[in-house]
């Protein structure tokens, strides 16, 4: 975000009106596609998605358009008839890297728009996904929707009202819906797609992709060779006919960001991960805020970590986080963490599936009976998703649940940044839902991924047993948001603070305590830990 409020994004945009559509050209991004002002879908993207599920960065090297408008003839609705060309020329890099020359081609006439895209990889690399991908609105949410399959006859679905876990469609040709009175079909060309709920990541779209998860990954792509999809959109709106209602989404507004939760939630922060040389004067640092830290069990660095975390904490409670995957080394490190300082509470999480196993479940409840009054939480110290697929692990554990949250899982775009504090009301609603009474530990909320959760590289080694060069985060690529300690960021971790803050909600933690990744230090969020558990706008 910049300063005066607004996300960072000096992305160029053109308006594309002809006849009734209007579509904005963002970058790469066909983006705000509507008909006759009904909104139709949020953007069509061609995204390509490496063997760690990183996004490439895309340049736009070339973009035109025509417009070819015919002002003594019209349409059936009063439109006059035209049709418009566009090409936008991409390419792809990872790291700076190329890998990927794109043509995107569009052409819209009348009721009709298509895309028609060609993609050549200039470098061997590894994919997991690559292709056309289409976002819908989540207003559709609770409408109904057809379903065409390949190969099988047609099928009913419903854009998911609560968050989906899974896929809502898959083995997909083409949709048919009604948004706003228009009827709309969309047909996909190329690959075969599916649908996931990108709400899962804050992110407000369901979106439609090609490269089935069933599909085996990651797939070896060599120089030259060639992707080509191509998608239809067609949309009628019949004169005079009523709008389709708009489905009623109260129910996940929950409480408006200015009722008051009683008690508030306990606001807390992350640890530091910078180089120590990086340290702020512990006297800048706000004093009584509970700090979670993630120290990975086996790693050579775990007692400096944990000594850091103190020094961060300056005598406020620490919220460790193992990430380990054996219940013997976690029981020990329990008992050491518990003898060295004050404790607010313990989880634990695997190393590769990010989430408490039921190995783990079980030493957790072993170190609660051993330690009187000794706070437990179990979950996942990822995102929201993988709470929401694996909810079924946690039916015997009667304790807190927690999740992560970042909005640029997907996209760096102001839009996404912007529109994820809404989506976070929808997650940690869903998330309410979930736990069924259970409370709620929401956080880390941090800009980035502080971690990659979905990585099929292995972890790097740590070999170093001090934080002198720093750990976890400050070797995450792009773990860190250019405009992390801007005026507008800290009116965003505000308004994230007001969007998780629910009913059952019992601790948010924000972003690290300093450093680059640190939570800034400005009217709205400071504010916020002048004392310990009450929240001030």
């Amino acid at each position: 975000m910049t300063d005066d409020g607004a996300w960072a994004d000096s992305t160029a945009e053109d308006v594309l009106a002809v006849g009734p559509w209007r579509v904005t050209l963002r970058g790469a991004e066909l983006a705000d596609v509507s008909h006759d002002g009904v909104p139709v879908l949020r953007g069509i993207r061609f995204v390509t998605r490496d063997q760690d599920w990183r996004t490439a960065d895309d340049t736009v090297t070339r973009r035109t358009t025509d417009t070819d408008t015919h002002a003594d003839a019209t349409d059936e609705h009063g439109h006059a008839r035209a049709r418009a060309l566009a090409r936008i020329e991409v390419t792809s890099a990872f790291d700076d890297a190329e890998v990927l020359r794109t043509t995107l081609d569009l052409t819209v006439d009348d009721d009709t728009l298509h895309v028609d895209a060609t993609a050549t990889t200039t470098a061997p690399f590894r994919r997991n996904r690559i292709g056309l991908v289409v976002l819908h609105p989540p207003t559709l949410a609770g409408s109904s929707f057809t379903v065409r399959h390949p190969a099988a006859p047609a099928t009913a679905h419903t854009f998911p009202f609560w968050i989906a876990p899974h896929q809502p469609s898959t083995d997909v040709a083409g949709y048919a819906w009604t948004t706003g009175g228009a009827d709309c079909t969309l047909d996909l060309t190329g690959d075969v797609f599916e649908m996931e709920d990108q709400r899962n990541w804050t992110d407000a779209s369901f979106k439609t992709y090609s490269t089935p998860l069933a599909e085996p990954f990651p797939v070896a792509l060599d120089a030259g060779a060639v992707v080509h999809q191509a998608l239809t959109l067609r949309a009628v709106r019949h004169p005079g006919g009523a709008p389709s209602p708009a489905p009623d989404l109260a129910a996940l507004d929950g409480p408006a960001p200015t009722s008051v939760v009683t008690p508030p939630p306990t606001l807390q922060l992350l640890a530091a991960s910078a180089p120590a040389a990086a340290r702020a004067d512990d006297e800048a640092l706000p004093g009584g805020v509970p700090i979670l830290v993630e120290p990975v069990l086996g790693d050579p660095d775990v007692a400096a970590v944990l000594a850091s975390a103190r020094r961060d904490a300056r005598g406020a409670p620490l919220d460790v986080r193992f990430v380990t995957d054996d219940p013997a080394l976690l029981r020990a490190a329990v008992d050491e963490v518990l003898a060295s300082g004050p404790v607010e509470r313990i989880g634990a999480f695997d190393p590769s599936s990010h989430l408490t196993t039921t190995a783990l479940q079980r030493a957790l409840r072993e170190a609660a009976a051993a330690h009187e009054g000794l706070d437990v939480v179990a979950g996942t110290r990822a995102h929201f998703t993988e709470l929401n697929r694996t909810i079924d692990l946690f039916g015997d554990w009667d304790g807190p649940l927690t999740f992560s949250v970042t909005p640029q899982m997907h996209d760096r775009s102001r839009a996404q940044v912007t529109e994820s504090i809404r989506m976070q009301r929808w997650v940690v609603m869903s998330a309410s839902r979930l736990a069924a009474g259970r409370p709620l530990h929401v956080g880390p909320v941090t800009l980035r991924p502080r971690f990659n959760a979905v990585a099929t590289s292995p972890r790097r080694a740590v070999t170093d047993a001090t934080v002198e060069a720093g750990y976890g985060p400050q070797s995450v690529p792009d773990a860190t948001d250019p405009q992390q300690h801007s005026a507008a960021a800290a009116a965003w971790f505000a308004a994230a603070v007001q969007a998780l803050t629910v009913p059952g909600v019992a601790s948010i933690t924000l972003a690290e305590v300093w450093g680059p990744r640190g939570t800034p230090r400005r009217k709205g969020v400071g504010g916020a830990f002048r004392s310990r558990g009450s929240i001030s706008a």
